[in-house]
């Protein structure tokens, strides 16, 4: 045998021997794997900020009541004539922040809301002729309702149907801006005996209404939501600008219930 073939034969006596000692030592040497790191589901308990864009609706309930001098000479013609109901609407958007704590499928939270608004309205008659009595003789009617402002503090009941998508109802306190206007006027010629009512107060009233949320990711949801707000009623007294205190008064009022529909987007912190 040469010399070569006797060395490849001693090596490989050598690799054969040894493999069950590297085999054995490989079982003995436990191997290191990292373990999964789980992502923390989802959850929408945190608090967040947001905000939101919609419009508001109402028919606002305006009344007018006249005085004992007005009612001696034509009371039913005016209350017909500057009662109606006075249709205002417009867009309103603002900021939202608030915190949702979730327990299973249901959460619970509580939100406050600021929008400005432009929820507006206003009539004009015109002359009204004939009146009942000569004192009314050519009178119009004009009014003006707005809503300029409005803030809901809510508390909010939602129930996860999914993991990112929440139903949920809302109710609460709500404050806002109502500003309101009446006038009985002379349409023509001189303005004696016209009348002019005018009120701007903050009411405070409540909202209720329900929604929808939708997770598009940890942090970012987008939501739609309906709310009915009730700012209750402001009222004012009108005297005539040619004879103060002779009885030609007028009291007016309007309601404010507004229908409002708003989308929304809200940022989550973790």
């Amino acid at each position: 045998m040469s010399k070569s073939a006797q060395l490849a034969c001693v090596m490989g006596c050598v690799l054969l021997a040894s493999t069950p000692v590297l085999a054995a030592d490989n079982l003995a040497q436990p191997h290191y794997k990292a373990p999964l790191v789980a992502s923390a589901p989802w959850s929408w308990t945190g608090f967040y900020v947001g905000a939101h864009a919609g419009y508001g609706w109402n028919d606002a309930q305006v009344s007018l009541v006249p005085g004992p001098t007005w009612g001696a000479v034509g009371g039913q013609w005016l209350i017909d004539n500057g009662s109606p109901a006075l249709q205002t609407s417009g867009a309103l958007g603002g900021l939202q922040a608030g915190y949702n704590f979730q327990t299973a499928n249901w959460v619970w939270g509580v939100e406050a809301d600021f929008s400005f608004a432009d929820i507006k309205g206003g009539r004009s008659t015109g002359s009204l002729t004939p009146p009942p009595a000569a004192a009314l003789a050519d009178r119009s009617f004009t009014e003006h309702d707005n809503v300029k402002w409005v803030s809901t503090f809510r508390g909010r009941l939602g129930y996860a149907v999914q993991q990112d998508l929440l139903v949920y109802a809302t109710g609460g306190l709500a404050v806002g801006r109502h500003d309101f206007s009446q006038a009985v006027v002379r349409s023509v010629g001189f303005s004696f005996n016209d009348i002019r009512n005018s009120i701007s107060e903050t009411k405070v009233g409540w909202a209720a209404g329900a929604g929808l949320e939708y997770a598009l990711s940890r942090n970012w949801s987008v939501k739609g939501e309906y709310l009915y707000i009730d700012l209750g009623k402001v009222g004012t007294t009108g005297d005539s600008n040619t004879a103060p205190g002779f009885g030609l008064t007028i009291n007016s009022s309007s309601q404010a219930t507004l229908h409002t529909a708003r989308a929304g987007l809200n940022y989550k912190f973790d």
